[in-house]
């Protein structure tokens, strides 16, 4: 019998989706778990019986990494409730490209239904960085909301134009103006955050994502930092992927921030943040115009009459180069890994993986 101390599983974000998923016969209710914590070779969940602590199994750790779970997968346990038997279908999955891997991802969070793009609206205020933060939120079908913070630090006229100039950036964003530590305007964010629903929050450090968390949760449940003179940004803080229950009944996300935000492939989430230069592109001269000085160019000739800005064409231009710089370096790997193993093949050796894995 589900524990009074915890939520049921519909309050934990489970719907028919996930129901549909279950393998037959249907599990136990209290086999089945939410991810809320990875750490390493161990993850935190939470589910009938509570939260607690599970290893996660060597074989998921071993395999690709969108076969390992990640913060706001659900899981199918052994009869026992002890071992995870079963990583079930994700509805979404945020990810972003590995900071030292060119060839695979990094998992962001799973399951979710909105993805928070915090910025603040001091100097971490940058339209080209909402547009990477865009794409990949269309790319995994999750609908983004903007949230611009630390509205108490500048002008109204300041807060407004900024707000303006992110609304600007897609047809029908959702863009939020709050003070973090202000309830009343913190309170803008829970038609996203209902009960029964996941969202996270990303964004650079210091802009203020924890304080969101702590507001939200009417406590103190992760760590934030002071503001810098230097620059007006609070300080990092939050190491790890955690997903909150609210009082509300919906669940929130703390991420920690990216130094880099790489962008794994994510065609059509680019065309959907760029439509209205792709749609004027069918306009121009030729049909592989790249908008640099070629004739005939219907989307230098909206930057010209004021209707596009210049920054917003290179940003694109420059987004596509890194997508096709990514392919070439996947290509590339592929081929040194072929010539490892040919060169191990005619030398005698054993595969160097083999090796590193005997170590």
């Amino acid at each position: 019998m589900t524990s009074t101390a915890y939520p049921p599983l519909e309050h934990l974000g489970w719907d028919t989706f996930f129901q549909a998923r279950l393998p037959q016969p249907l599990p136990a209710e209290d086999t089945i778990v939410r991810v809320v914590s990875v750490h390493s070779m161990v993850m935190n969940v939470i589910g009938a019986q509570g939260r607690r602590q599970l290893a996660i199994p060597g074989n998921w750790l071993s395999g690709p990494a969108e076969s390992r779970p990640t913060v706001g997968d659900w899981l199918v346990l052994d009869d026992t409730a002890q071992w995870p038997v079963q990583l079930l279908d994700r509805r979404t999955l945020v990810t972003r490209r590995a900071p030292t891997d060119i060839t695979g991802v990094q998992l962001v969070a799973a399951n979710l239904d909105t993805l928070f793009i915090v910025s603040s609206l001091n100097d971490d205020f940058n339209p080209s960085r909402l547009e990477r933060y865009l794409a990949i939120a269309f790319q995994s079908g999750v609908e983004p909301v903007v949230v611009l913070t630390k509205a108490d630090l500048v002008t109204p006229e300041h807060a407004l134009a900024c707000a303006e100039e992110a609304r600007g950036l897609c047809p029908g964003l959702a863009v939020l103006v709050v003070n973090a530590l202000d309830e009343t305007t913190v309170n803008l964010l829970f038609p996203w955050v209902a009960p029964g629903r996941t969202a996270t929050l990303v964004g650079s450090s210091g802009v203020g994502k924890s304080t969101l968390v702590n507001t939200l949760s009417r406590e103190e449940r992760t760590p934030t930092g002071a503001i810098r003179d230097s620059d007006g940004r609070g300080r990092h803080t939050t190491s790890s992927r955690t997903l909150y229950t609210l009082p509300n009944g919906g669940l929130i996300m703390d991420v920690p921030g990216f130094r880099e935000l790489r962008l794994p492939p994510c065609p059509q989430g680019l065309s959907q943040v760029f439509r209205d230069i792709e749609e004027l592109g069918i306009r121009c001269g030729f049909a592989d115009c790249r908008h640099d000085g070629e004739p005939d160019c219907a989307v230098e000739k909206a930057v010209r009459q004021g209707t596009l800005t210049q920054r917003r064409v290179e940003n694109y231009r420059k987004l596509l180069k890194e997508q096709a710089m990514q392919d070439d370096e996947k290509q590339q790997a592929k081929i040194y890994a072929r010539q490892r193993r040919a060169a191990d093949k005619v030398l005698g050796r054993p595969a160097s993986n083999k090796r590193r894995r005997k170590r």
